[in-house]
Formats: structure tokens, sequence, C-alpha cells
């Protein structure tokens, strides 16, 4: 997409804005906030209406009063669910409550929607054109034993009929003009109530809008479904330069030249999605000064992005502040699990796009709901566990769905004692520079190649065994790095199209890499390939895994190109058959990640330059506490921060010629700062 020079220098002036909000002073701050975190690091607490907490203004007061009180240092906030975005009662409450939330010193984000998914404006976009509605493009077999195809409303069995919230049709968000009236009825009203609104409101959060062509819960008869709009086969053949609709069979049926025509599909939707949905908002948010956030929906498997994304980063790329959810506050199940990829992927989002500040919204609505066994709140220990473990992927922005401000009062002090906790690990990180040796192509062109849609739920799994083995061989290297102290980000093809290489090393954006890993996968743009070529050339360590691309992920390239440069560039020690302790190794006589020892892989590291101090940040995964050494290179001395008490002690720590050898102890699911003392 083409943008102003208008829409460019807004875009600069709100990011220079947001660093300056979201960073300390400078380091001689940092003790001092470290004891004591101002709000703008603490958790927000999503509260939606005012009227949840009362229905005058002396008791919304007294709430919110005894809110700030426990150390909450913002709120996420929309007008009452009740008779949505219609009552002039509610928003007279509303804009009620706003004025003495910031009386109190909240930090104020708006959430966008009545419930979720995003996009519906309570009904309110569709009672206005029912056309707008979410659509998708089905294969219909018939009686004549003739295929032909339909386009179909998408409703039952989706995300529109089994989220939690309630069943409501949604729009479709590949339909610009449905998106542009969701943000008229839902921004524009916000920006016309709400006076000198960019300076007031820091954020606006989205909420899991989706395409709807993927069952949660099939119903009887469904069949399978692409993504569609109206214009998308004049947009395919603008952005392909070919025509799509002889093809359409390739995407349902491995017949044709299917690996090349499902990467040029994806790849168009993903381009439409964050361009018409996320990109829109990001517009408006930019234009009234304000950053646009929230989350994506069903963000733990690349299978998942294809059906509901087409490209998940893409998407993410789109927001100001990407974002997440975390409905499990089960530490162990989030590094044992597919959970701590989605942390990872949302700050590698951020860092692509030069970008440090990220959001998660966090809960624990896995145990309130007895998914994971007994029906109960999470404890503490478990609560900053959680939070460390997606500060040290790259969260530095914490808004809670946790119940606890409103329980009894063991409750409401473990609430005070976590924000406390979360607010120190804000304070160093929020704002700081990301620092790690290692890129990981975002295999995303692999899934496309395998994937054509089924009548089948997004929990079943996908027919194509391809398909399911790039996804847990992606999400297996991801978890092996983190427990060999190998921090990463994840990037996409773009991103490597655009690295530039200096002394052995790449740079994207504000991150520099230097070694790339490419995961297991099928398909790649032959420019992309051509391009680790040259890092490989000019001393960049490259290491493929497993299987090496053999199509190009469009067909107007050159699949037999691709195998044949793949073959040249991915050999002898720049291929490993497996990620295992062979990959680690090479990283290692790379200089890559940070050694420790004795080794385990419960500890997980990451490091960050916060001014002229360099962090890094330990986190214990595990029930049980773990003593080590940190071997950190052209370290002279060091201090240790703790974030549950905020004490700062010396380092015990020995200079070996270099490196400097810190000896840590790290309590159970338990975090400690290494601080590089100036």
């Amino acid at each position: 997409m083409k943008l102003g020079a208008g829409f460019v220098l807004s875009a600069l002036v709100f990011g220079i804005v947001a660093l300056l909000m979201a960073s300390p002073r400078n380091s001689s701050d940092l003790p001092i906030l470290f004891r004591s975190p101002p709000a703008e690091f603490r958790p927000l607490q999503i509260i939606h209406g005012f009227d949840n907490l009362g229905s005058d203004t002396q008791t919304i007061r007294k709430r919110l009063q005894e809110l700030r009180a426990l150390g909450i240092g913002g709120l996420v906030v929309n007008v009452s669910f009740r008779d949505y975005l219609r009552s002039e009662e509610q928003w007279r409450l509303f804009l009620d409550g706003l004025k003495v939330a910031e009386e109190l010193g909240f930090v104020l984000w708006l959430y966008d929607e009545e419930g979720y998914p995003s996009g519906a404006a309570g009904g309110l976009v569709l009672e206005r054109n029912p056309n707008y509605e979410a659509i998708g493009l089905v294969r219909v077999i018939g009686d004549d034993g003739k295929v032909r195809y339909e386009v179909r409303r998408m409703f039952e069995g989706t995300h529109c009929t089994e989220n939690v919230y309630k069943k409501r049709r949604y729009i479709n968000i590949l339909n610009p003009e449905a998106v542009r009236t969701f943000i008229a009825l839902t921004h524009g009203e916000y920006a016309k109530r709400i006076p000198d609104i960019g300076k007031r409101i820091r954020a606006i959060f989205t909420d899991e809008p989706s395409l709807m062509t993927t069952y949660i819960r099939p119903p009887e008869g469904a069949l399978p479904a692409i993504p569609w709009v109206e214009d998308l086969p004049n947009e395919f053949r603008r952005r392909k330069d070919y025509d799509l609709m002889p093809h359409l069979e390739s995407l349902f049926q491995d017949v044709g030249d299917y690996q090349r025509i499902r990467c040029d599909f994806y790849d168009v939707i993903a381009q439409l999605v964050a361009e018409r949905y996320f990109g829109q908002i990001q517009e408006w948010c930019r234009r009234h000064g304000i950053a646009s956030s929230g989350h994506l929906l069903a963000e733990e498997k690349l299978l998942w992005h294809a059906m509901y994304y087409g490209d998940l980063l893409a998407c993410l790329r789109r927001m100001d502040i990407p974002g997440i959810d975390m409905l499990t506050s089960d530490p162990r199940t989030i590094v044992v699990g597919h959970s701590f990829i989605v942390p990872k992927l949302a700050s590698s989002a951020a860092h692509l796009e030069g970008r440090t500040e990220t959001m998660s919204e966090t809960s624990d609505f896995m145990q309130r709901m007895g998914i994971m066994g007994q029906k109960r709140r999470a404890w503490l220990p478990e609560m900053k566990a959680t939070s460390a473990i997606q500060f040290l992927l790259g969260i530095n922005t914490i808004t809670s769905y946790y119940s606890h401000p409103f329980g009894d009062q063991q409750e409401r002090d473990d609430y005070q004692h976590y924000c406390a906790y979360v607010g120190r690990l804000g304070v160093m990180l929020k704002g700081a520079q990301h620092i790690c040796d290692v890129a990981v192509l975002y295999p995303i062109a692999g899934i496309w190649v395998n994937f054509y849609p089924t009548a089948l739920s997004m929990y079943q799994p996908h027919p194509s065994k391809r398909l399911n083995e790039i996804d847990e061989q992606f999400v297996h290297l991801c978890r092996l790095l983190l427990q060999n102290q190998i921090d990463y980000d994840i990037v996409d093809e773009r991103a490597i199209g655009e690295a530039k290489v200096e002394r052995g090393r790449f740079r994207i954006a504000g991150e520099t890499y230097k070694a790339l890993i490419v995961p297991s996968t099928d398909a790649i743009r032959l420019p992309t390939l051509k391009k680790i070529n040259e890092l490989k050339r000019r001393g960049v360590l490259v290491v493929a895994i497993g299987e090496i691309p053999k199509f190009a992920a469009s067909r107007n390239e050159d699949s037999e190109q691709v195998r044949k440069l793949a073959r040249q560039i991915f050999t002898d020690n720049a291929w490993v058959p497996a990620a295992d302790g062979r990959l680690i190794h090479r990283l290692r006589d790379a200089g890559c990640g940070v050694p420790i020892e004795p080794q385990n892989q419960n500890l997980w590291v990451a490091r960050f330059r916060r001014g002229k101090l360099t962090l890094c940040f330990v986190v214990n995964t595990s029930t049980e506490p773990v003593s080590a050494t940190v071997y950190l290179p052209n370290w002279k001395k060091a201090s240790i921060w703790l974030p549950d008490s905020g004490e700062i002690q010396p380092a015990q720590a020995e200079n070996e010629g270099a490196i400097l050898k810190v000896k840590i102890d790290v309590p159970a699911l338990d975090s400690i700062f290494i601080v590089e003392d100036a």
C-alpha cells in the first residue's frame, strides 16, 4: 500500500511520542522506578463498561479508588454493552467514568466491540447493510457429478456461533466497506464524544477479528470453504498478474499447479486482511494520535494462521502495539505446549516494524472454566511466572482479565503484589531494545502449499501429514532454542528481502542477527532464497533443518530454480536433519545465545538494552529452584535486580578474561535481572 506523506509523518510523530511514554527518562531513574513502578508500567484492568462498577459517578469513583489502591495502572474500557452505542444515558455514564479514571491517574485504553469478535459494532454494521456479512466460496458436487462453486454466508459452526460471548452474525473482514462502516460506528463515535481523544486515550483494543471460513463445531452438511469477497478475482489478477478463476479446483484438491497457486491465493488473502481490517484501523488511529492494538484468534498453530488470516505476521505488523491473549496462567502448560510461541510472534512482528511495545490480554480463563482440572482462580506464583515468561518472550504491557481485584482479601493482596511485580518487569523492559543473535524464518508458505479447506473442526488434525509435520517441527525448533538459552526473532520473507548485510551479520529494523535458521518447509519465494544465498556468502551462519524448499511460493516463479538453488545453499554445515543438539552446537560455535553451566532447559534467557545498560533477564520455568553460572562476554561487573521484592543486590561474579561469570539462584517460577553496571 502506498502511503501519503501526511500519514507517514503522523506515524513518525506517533512512534516518537509512544517511545517517550514507554521509557524511563534515563538509566539513573531505573532503581527508583524499579522499587516503585509508575502506573504506565503496571497492568491495565479490562473492566469494559463503567456500569459494571456502579450506576452513578460516586459509586464508580469509590470502586476505581479501590482498584488504584491495588496498584492497577490502567483500564481498558468501553461504553456499556447494554444498548451498545445506542443509549445516551450509557454514553453519559461512560464519559463521567472516563473523567474520574483520568483524575485518578489511570492509563486508558478503549475496547472496540460489544463482546467479541470485533467488527460487528454490536450488530449495527449488518443492520446498516446485510450484504457486509462474512462469506465463503464452497465446492459443491451436483447430482450430475459436476463440481461448481458457490458463494455462501458463513455462520453456523464458525467463530460466529462458537465464541464464549454470544452467537452473532459477523462481517466479512475482506470487505473494505464493511470495515469502514465498523470504524465509523465505533471509533468515529468515540472520537465525536471524547474531546482531545488522542491526548486521553493511549490505544484501542480490537478483539479476535477473523475470517469465518473455518469450522469450530461443524454443522451437519458443512462444506469446505475458502475466504471470499466480491472483488477478489480482480484483486488477485492485479496483484499476481493471472486469472484465479480457472484454478479454483487447485485450492480444494491436489490438482494442477496447486502448490504455487495456493501460495499466491493465501498471500493475497493475507494482504487484504492486513490492509482492509488492521490497516484501516491503524490508519484511523494514527490520524487521531492513538495506538492500534488488540489480538487475533487462534495464534498457536501455523495451520490456524493460514485458516483465519492467511498470514498472522502480516496482520500483526499492522498493529502499533501487536498483541496476544494468554488464556492460561499455568506456566508449565505455557512452556511445554504451544502457547509460548504466541508472545514470540507478537514481539517479532513489533521488531520487524522497528517498534518495541507489545501487549498480552492475560487471564486464568482455563483455570476458572475448569478446563485444566478444578475450577479456581490462578495462584500468585502462577500469575507471576506467566507474566515473567511473556515478558522474556517480548511482551511488555499486560491487559488483565484476572478477577482477583473483585475477590476476597487474600486475592486482593495477591493482586497488589502481582501488579507491583508486573510493574517492575515493565520498568525494565517496556521500551527496551531487544538483543538476540538468531532469526527463524516464518515458514507459512510451507503451510499454504499443503493446505486445503475441510469440513473438520479446527481442533482436528488436518488431513495433510506434511502440513502437520511443518507445524509441529516449527514449534519444536522454537522451544529447543529457548531451552538452550538462544533467543531469536521470527522473521518473514519480506523482512529477509529488506535485510541489510554488514560484517557477517544482517540487520532488520533495529535488530541484528548472526544466524538465520530455515525450518523444514516445502516452499519459499525465489527472491528470498537468493537473498539467503547472499547472506551465506557474506558470512552469516545459515542453517536449514530437515526437508528443504522444493516449490516456488508463487506461480510467477520457477520451482526448478528454487530446488536447484536450495540444494546449493543448504549443504554441509548449512543443513542439519533435525532440530537437535547438532543445531545447538553449530549456533554455539557461532557465538549465539547466552552460555550457562550447568545446562538447564528450564532456565530461559533474553537480553535487552535499556539506555546505556545491558540487561540479561532470566526466568525459571520450573517448579524447583535453579542455581547456575551465566557467562557474559565483555561485561565487567553486574548487579542482580529482583522483580519480586524490588531489591537490588551485588552479583556474585568473577572475571575470566573478557567474560564475566555470574552465579545466580532463581527461585521456582520466578525471575531475576542481571544488569551490567556502568
